[in-house]
């Protein structure tokens, strides 16, 4: 059994996670063009570097690559997030974190969605794997309060944090920005990118 604080823990970073399922539904309400795909891509791209520093229109196949790379990356990304939240949630900050995490999951479960929308034409296949890329949150508070609680220290969840950090920033450079560029809506492209990066900063700002 759990104790109150640690299902605490847990109730914030499933909170946290879920909101990748509401911003997947925004991507799903109809079909993605290639403004709007750029738009999407821009504002992944505005979230996930800001974070990580302080294919579009292509076959289906590629698109779908791209849907799966972004759900695994996310879930990679998601987990330390979960463990964050776990740790936040024994001081009085951790309701002010999940918010902050939660805000900026929104724009995750959209690039996640979209792309596999956009190949599939699948509402709940793109659903779907934007919800489990969330879910990986209450997993890593799990891990946290049910194995690594001893042993993970905060120097260790920032190591583990700077090379998620690392990945998503080459996700940006190698994947989201040739493919975005593809569609050839700069001027979409660059809203989102602002969009993404204010939305970041805002939620960073929220943490402090």
């Amino acid at each position: 059994m759990f104790s109150e604080e640690e299902r605490w823990a847990l109730l914030l970073s499933t909170f946290a996670g879920m909101s990748t399922t509401l911003g997947a539904a925004l991507a799903i309400i109809r079909p993605p063009d290639d403004a709007l795909l750029s738009f999407l891509l821009g504002t992944a791209i505005g979230v996930m570097m800001l974070l990580s520093v302080v294919e579009m229109p292509q076959s289906p196949r590629e698109l779908l690559r791209l849907g799966l790379l972004m759900a695994g990356t996310m879930t990679l990304h998601n987990l330390p997030e979960g463990a964050a939240v776990a740790f936040s949630s024994f001081t009085p900050l951790g309701p002010l974190m999940a918010l902050a995490i939660a805000v900026h999951n929104v724009p995750e479960g959209v690039i996640v969605a979209a792309p596999v929308y956009a190949a599939t034409g699948r509402r709940a296949r793109a659903l779907g794997l934007a919800a489990a890329s969330g879910l990986s949150e209450p997993l890593g508070a799990l891990l946290v309060i049910c194995v690594a609680r001893p042993a993970l220290t905060a120097t260790r969840l920032q190591l583990m944090l700077a090379g998620v950090g690392g990945l998503m920033a080459a996700v940006c450079v190698l994947e989201l920005w040739p493919e975005a560029r593809r569609c050839r809506a700069g001027g979409r492209l660059a809203a989102g990118i602002a969009l993404g990066a204010g939305l970041m900063a805002w939620t960073l700002w929220l943490g402090v």
